[in-house]
């Protein structure tokens, strides 16, 4: 166990709570503490967050697929284009180390440019409500070309950053499914699982991973997801996405 492992399982626990509540924001809240709280490498925290991530999304998706909430054409053709591109985000750290580049600084960057992003979009959805699900006519035309597309480009982002495999898919899939939204989350928990895991595995074999912190991370997440599930209709979501959305926009700011 860390020295600080008394920070890690309070935060963690917060952090799979704020998941459970509005199913959002989990490696958008844990890399920047493990950066900015924990003073951990970028390129490390960002493999550490995808390892300890594939753990709780593969336990999420088993759970999605007993309830039959997973539309498994729509994974396959969102990780044809989302695992080529978390591979390719994963080696981008390598060849930057190959051009004598300090990868740490840029990734470093990378997160916190990812942060404001992903603080925008929880922003606007949160505030326009149920109008930000409503369908869209050109989505449903070219769902299967426009899901490998979005997905190499979050793909990209997962492997580069850790952020983005929920909270920017679930728009996507919302735009397909808006009258089914219990589909639209199994949908994107299952593929955040291929994702993440493949991405993971590859910062794994590339030394970017603190095996130590796991445990911890996992001791307070867990249960965090648990009390957040049970919490999650009785707590009025939109103002504490709100909340998540300034919280990553005042992190990204710092970290860029």
């Amino acid at each position: 166990m860390p020295a600080n492992v008394y920070q890690v399982i309070p935060f963690s626990f917060v952090v799979g709570l704020l998941i459970g509540v509005t199913s959002m924001g989990g490696a958008a809240l844990m890399t920047p503490f493990l950066v900015l709280g924990l003073g951990i490498r970028p390129v490390v925290a960002v493999g550490t967050d995808l390892v300890y991530g594939a753990v709780t999304k593969v336990a999420g998706a088993w759970m999605h697929c007993r309830q039959r909430t997973v539309d498994y054409w729509m994974v396959l053709h969102m990780a044809c284009g989302s695992v080529p591109g978390g591979i390719l985000g994963v080696f981008s750290i390598r060849a930057l180390r190959r051009f004598d580049i300090d990868p740490d600084v840029w990734v470093k960057e990378a997160i916190g440019i990812g942060l404001v992003v992903v603080a925008v979009i929880l922003v606007i959805r949160a505030l326009r409500g149920r109008q930000a699900d409503e369908p869209n006519p050109w989505l449903l035309r070219h769902r299967r070309a426009s899901a490998t597309a979005w997905g190499f480009v979050v793909g990209f982002v997962v492997g580069l950053t850790s952020l983005g495999s929920g909270t920017l898919i679930i728009p996507f899939l919302l735009s397909i499914y808006p009258s089914r939204p219990a589909r639209a989350v199994g949908t994107d928990v299952f593929h955040g699982a291929l994702l993440v895991a493949a991405t993971g595995g590859l910062h794994a074999g590339e030394g970017h991973v603190d095996w130590g912190l796991l445990p911890p991370l996992l001791a307070g997440s867990v249960p965090g997801v648990l009390l957040g599930g049970y919490l999650a209709p009785r707590l009025p979501v939109r103002p504490l996405r709100v909340g998540i959305g300034l919280i990553l926009f005042a992190s990204g700011v710092k970290l860029v």
